[in-house]
C-alpha cells in the first residue's frame, strides 16, 4: 500500500469500524437485491426451455413464473433503494464527524502552523477534501460491494446453468484487474496534484477577495489574474490527463473485453450445439447474465477514479489531524492579581534569526507598561509569547509568580484580555461580538461597552445591542470596531490587559476616547501596551524601547525624553512634528 493511501485508511476505517451494524444492514440488502436479480433471467431461462419452445403453455405456472419474475425485478429495485439510503447515511454522517473532528482540530493547533498554513488550503480541506470521502462511501464502496455481490451471485448462477460457458465468462475478471491496475499506475499522481492544485484555486481566490481594495488600488488585477490562469491551466492540465487514461483504459477496454468473452460463451456453446447438449434457455440467460456482468465491471472501473479521489482527500484530511496541538497544562494555575516577571527571554521564528534576545523586567499588578520601538523590533512577538502563542526557546515568563506553561487555556485566556491591532468582527449583532459565546449577561455586556466609551453610539441605534452588523463590522467605523474589541476584551474582567498598536489605525479622536478608557482602567488591571502613536503612552507607569530584539531603553515618558540621544526622544519628536504639519495642512 502506498503511503499516501495508508493514512487515508487510518482516518477512515475508523468511521467504517464505527458504523460496523450499518455496514452490515447494508450488505444484508445488498445481498438480497444480489439473488432477486439473479432470479430474473434463471426464470426466463425456465420459461423458456420448459414452456416456450415445448409449446407447454399451463396458464397456472405461467402466471406464476410472470408474477415471481416481477416480484423479483421490484423487489430488486426496492432493495437497492434501500442500501443507497444505508451508505448514504453511512457517508453523511462520517463527513460531518470528520468536518466536527477537522475544525475543532484547527482551533487548537499552535500560531506557529498559521504562520506558514494558506486559509484557502485550509478552507479546502475541511469542505471539499470532506466531500471528496462522502464519494467513498456513496459511488465508489456502494457501487463496488454491490457489484461484487452481484457478480459472485451471476458466476454462482452460471455455474448452475453450465461450467463451461461461466468459465468462459470468467476470464473477463483478471483482465479487468489489469486494466485497473494499469489505470492507477498512470493517473495516480495527476489526480494527487489536482487536489493539490484546487486547493491553490481556493488560496488564490481567498487571497485575491480579502484584499480586494489593496489589489485594484494598486492595479494588481493584470498580475494577479495572470497568476490565477497559471494554477487554473495547471489544474486543467492534471484532469484532462486523468481523463485521458480513463477514457483509454476504463469503459472502452471493459466494452472491448465484454465483445471478447461474448465471441468466446457464443463459441463454446455452438460446440455444444454440434454435440446436442446445448439449451436455448441457458444461452439466453448467459446473454442476458453478461450483459449484467460487464456492467458492474465496467462501473467498478468507473469509479475507481473516485476512489482515488478519496484516497488523496482523506490522506490530506489526516495529514491535517496529525499536525500536533497546542499542549496545555490542566492546572488550577489562575490569573488572579497580574503580576508578570519576564527572565532572559529568547525567541526566534527561524533558528539563525533571533527575534528577542535576552528580555527581562518585572511588572506589579495594576501597572502600566508601554512597549514602543521601530518596525521589526519584536513588540508584537513579545506579546504573542505572553499569550503562549508561542514557546521561547530561552528564558522564563512568570504571571502570579507561576511560569505561564502551567496555566491552563481556559484559566489563562479568562486573566489575559488582548486587543489587536485589526479589529476581528463577527457577523453577528453587536451584543454578540462583545458575548462571543461566553454566555455574559445584558448587564455585564453593557457595563464592557460602557468602560470603552460605545454605549451611547450603540443606544442611539434602532436595534441597540441586538443591531446586525456585516461581515468583518462594515457597518462600523474603523475607531468603533476597536471600541467594540475593547468592550469584548473587557467584558471578561481580565486581570492583565495587552493591547497591540490597538491606535494605529484609528483616528485622533478616537484615540482620545481608547486614552480615556485606559485611564479609567489604571491601577484596576495591569495594561501593557504596544504602541505606534507615542502619544497614547505618556502616561505608562514604565515604557520598553526595543531595538533589534533587545531593551535598548526603559523609563517612564519624562525620564526617556531627558536623554539628549534616546531613541525614543527623537521617535516622538518626529511623531509630534508630523502631527504639526498635518495640523496645519487640513487648516489649509
Amino acid at each position: 500500500m502506498r503511503s499516501e493511501q495508508r493514512g487515508a485508511f487510518r482516518l477512515l476505517s475508523r468511521y467504517i469500524y464505527r458504523d460496523k451494524p450499518l455496514l452490515i444492514k447494508a450488505s444484508a440488502l445488498l445481498l438480497l437485491a444480489t439473488l432477486a436479480d439473479v432470479a430474473g433471467p434463471i426464470l426466463a431461462k425456465v420459461f423458456i426451455d420448459d414452456y416456450l419452445l415445448p409449446k407447454k403453455f399451463d396458464l397456472t405456472a405461467l402466471a406464476i413464473l410472470l408474477a415471481a419474475y416481477l416480484f423479483t425485478q421490484i423487489a430488486a429495485a426496492w432493495l437497492r433503494y434501500q442500501q443507497t439510503l444505508k451508505f448514504t447515511e453511512m457517508a453523511l454522517d462520517a463527513v460531518q464527524d470528520i468536518r466536527q473532528r477537522v475544525f475543532a482540530h484547527v482551533l487548537k493547533l499552535p500560531m506557529a502552523y498559521f504562520d506558514r498554513a494558506l486559509t484557502g488550503k485550509l478552507v479546502s480541506r475541511i469542505t471539499n477534501d470532506t466531500e471528496a470521502i462522502k464519494d467513498l462511501y456513496v459511488q465508489f464502496l456502494s457501487v463496488v460491494m454491490g457489484n461484487l455481490f452481484l457478480l459472485v451471485g451471476i458466476l454462482v448462477a452460471m455455474a448452475l446453468l453450465d461450467l463451461q460457458l461461466m468459465l468462459a465468462a470468467l476470464l473477463l475478471i483478471p483482465t479487468v484487474f489489469g486494466v485497473i491496475f494499469f489505470y492507477e499506475k498512470f493517473s495516480g499522481k495527476a489526480v494527487q496534484q489536482a487536489r493539490q492544485l484546487r486547493s491553490e484555486i481556493n488560496a488564490n481566490l481567498s487571497e485575491s477577495i480579502a484584499g480586494m481594495s489593496v489589489l485594484q488600488a494598486s492595479n494588481q488585477q493584470a498580475r494577479f489574474s495572470r497568476q490565477f490562469d497559471q494554477v487554473n491551466d495547471r489544474y486543467y492540465g492534471a484532469r484532462m490527463q486523468t481523463i485521458r487514461v480513463s477514457a483509454a483504459l476504463l469503459r472502452p477496454a471493459i466494452d472491448l473485453l465484454s465483445i471478447l468473452v461474448l465471441l468466446a460463451i457464443v463459441w463454446v456453446f455452438g460446440l455444444q450445439m454440434v454435440e446436442g447438449v446445448a439449451e436455448v434457455g441457458v444461452l439466453y440467460a448467459f446473454l442476458n447474465f453478461l450483459g449484467r456482468f460487464t456492467e458492474p465491471l465496467a462501473e467498478v472501473t468507473q469509479r475507481f477514479n473516485l476512489y482515488q479521489q478519496a484516497m488523496v482527500a482523506g490522506e490530506r484530511v489526516n495529514d491535517l489531524l496529525d499536525e500536533a496541538p497546542q499542549g496545555w497544562q490542566s492546572s488550577d494555575a489562575r490569573v488572579r492579581q497580574g503580576a508578570i516577571d519576564v527572565s532572559d527571554l529568547h525567541f526566534a521564528y527561524q533558528a539563525d534569526k533571533p527575534v528577542l534576545k535576552g528580555i527581562s523586567f518585572a511588572i506589579r499588578p495594576g501597572e502600566f507598561y508601554a512597549i514602543a520601538g521601530h518596525t521589526g523590533s519584536g513588540k508584537s512577538t513579545l506579546l504573542s509569547l505572553l499569550l503562549n502563542f508561542y514557546q521561547a526557546a530561552q528564558g522564563q515568563i512568570m504571571i502570579d509568580r507561576q511560569p505561564l506553561p502551567q496555566f491552563s487555556h481556559d484559566n489563562l485566556r479568562h486573566g489575559i484580555g488582548l486587543i489587536p491591532q485589526e479589529p476581528f468582527i463577527i457577523a453577528g449583532s453587536i451584543a454578540e461580538n462583545i458575548d462571543m459565546g461566553r454566555g455574559l449577561s445584558r448587564q455585564a455586556i453593557e457595563t464592557a461597552a460602557q468602560q470603552a466609551h460605545l454605549h451611547q453610539m450603540i443606544s442611539q441605534l434602532p436595534l441597540g445591542y441586538d443591531t446586525e452588523l456585516g461581515e468583518r463590522g462594515t457597518r462600523l467605523s474603523t475607531g468603533q470596531r476597536q471600541q467594540l474589541v475593547i468592550a469584548r476584551a473587557l467584558a471578561a474582567s481580565p486581570r492583565i490587559l495587552l493591547l497591540d498598536e490597538a491606535t494605529a489605525n484609528v483616528d485622533s479622536e478616537t484615540e482620545q476616547v481608547v486614552q480615556r478608557a485606559l485611564h479609567e482602567l489604571r491601577g484596576k488591571v495591569t495594561l501593557i501596551i504596544v504602541a505606534h502613536r507615542l502619544s497614547t503612552i505618556k502616561e505608562a507607569d514604565q515604557i520598553l524601547l526595543l531595538s533589534h530584539g533587545e531593551i535598548a531603553e526603559r523609563g517612564n515618558h519624562q525620564q526617556l525624553m531627558a536623554m539628549d540621544n534616546g531613541i525614543y526622544r527623537s521617535m516622538y519628536l518626529l511623531q509630534q512634528q508630523a502631527r504639526r504639519i498635518d495640523a496645519i495642512s487640513s487648516e489649509s
